[in-house]
């Protein structure tokens, strides 16, 4: 019987960053300066120029309030010691010297997800119905296992025995995991890579190794490649290369030293002629998109699947390749009333997500 393997960008679960809801210059100020200030605070020394820049995002987003507005896009979390000072006469300082001498973070604000579009999230899983699904912007294990017990499982009558998130870089809570009808055995994190001295991987690349029926292992390595959410210069495009030969290079040496069965799957935020996606490709390695049974008047995974939004990938070793037997995709999740007919009572508020869930049956 054929197995069954997906891929789905689940554009968190339950939570999902305000600024990401957002969207447009606002919410993408929010995420750069989120990432601004938790870089400026990890510093054992700050320097002028550092202290200038946070009473400047202070003035944004009114960290030093005694009330800070609760419609913030970012938040400063304090435990101990003191950031900030505002004097009698309002003006704010900060007082801290360096790392050393407070504990805490800034984080982003978060919404809940709607209902409906949780629900929407379980549909289309559950239309599809992989053995193993490759889950991509999850909030953490607890949340994906949350989703599994009380959504796949009491509501849509379906539930998965293994389940399992690695936390990555992004500490805005977008990880990747899996979902799993069979044992995962091993697992191996790349958290700690890295690529010019900092993390490769946006979030990571783990490598699971899951026991088939067959008693045959199979690796997979969910990834989501660094976003061109914002702006996509030489820097994000090196950042992505380098995610792509690293995982090629994780993925290749799995094949060699574990099974001749591995995949890497996920958001790559590139398409398949691009730089980023490539080194993945060589050989005897292909995508799904490979198989005479895939979508091509509409190859795209995202948005309204035009080819230049195929960026969702289950690229397959030479021995999967010759097992796959069918492939597709499942766009019943999003809302494009022009293009193809959705679940019933899904609009542009309640989608799943605004990627598609791609999946490919194969005979191991």
């Amino acid at each position: 019987m054929p197995i069954r393997i997906a891929s789905y960008n689940l554009e968190n679960l339950f939570t999902r960053p305000s600024a990401m809801v957002t969207g447009g210059a606002d919410g993408q100020q929010a995420i750069d300066d989120h990432a601004l200030a938790n870089q400026i605070v990890a510093k054992q020394e700050y320097s002028d120029s550092d202290k200038e820049k946070l009473v400047e995002l202070d003035k944004r987003y009114h960290f030093s309030a005694l009330n800070p507005p609760d419609n913030a896009l970012v938040a400063l979390n304090k435990v101990r010691g003191h950031l900030f000072h505002r004097a009698d006469d309002g003006t704010i300082t900060v007082v801290a010297n360096g790392r050393g001498e407070w504990t805490g973070w800034f984080e982003l604000r978060r919404d809940d997800v709607s209902w409906e579009a949780v629900l929407n999230t379980g549909r289309v899983i559950d239309a599809v119905r992989p053995d193993i699904l490759i889950c991509v912007e999850v909030e953490n294990r607890p949340t994906l296992q949350r989703f599994n017990d009380q959504v796949l499982s009491s509501i849509l009558g379906g539930r998965y025995p293994h389940v399992m998130v690695i936390d990555g870089n992004d500490t805005r809570g977008i990880d990747v995991g899996l979902l799993s009808r069979y044992p995962i055995v091993s697992i191996r994190s790349h958290v700690d890579d890295e690529y010019e001295g900092k993390p490769v991987f946006s979030r990571d690349c783990p490598e699971y190794v899951v026991k088939l029926p067959s008693d045959k292992q199979l690796v997979v390595c969910p990834n989501h490649f660094k976003s061109k959410r914002g702006g996509d210069n030489a820097q994000a495009q090196a950042r992505r290369r380098a995610q792509g030969i690293r995982a090629a290079e994780i993925a290749r040496t799995a094949q060699q030293q574990i099974t001749p069965l591995v995949i890497v799957a996920g958001d790559l935020n590139d398409t398949p002629d691009s730089d980023a996606v490539a080194p993945l490709l060589k050989d005897d390695w292909s995508d799904i998109q490979s198989h005479p049974t895939y979508p091509i008047d509409r190859p795209g995974t995202y948005g309204t699947g035009t080819a230049n939004n195929k960026i969702d990938y289950i690229i397959m070793s030479g021995a999967l390749k010759d097992v796959l037997v069918d492939v597709g995709i499942e766009r019943r999740g999003t809302y494009h009333p022009r293009l193809w007919q959705s679940f019933e009572g899904i609009t542009a508020a309640t989608e799943a997500s605004d990627h598609h869930c791609i999946w490919a049956d194969f005979n191991i």
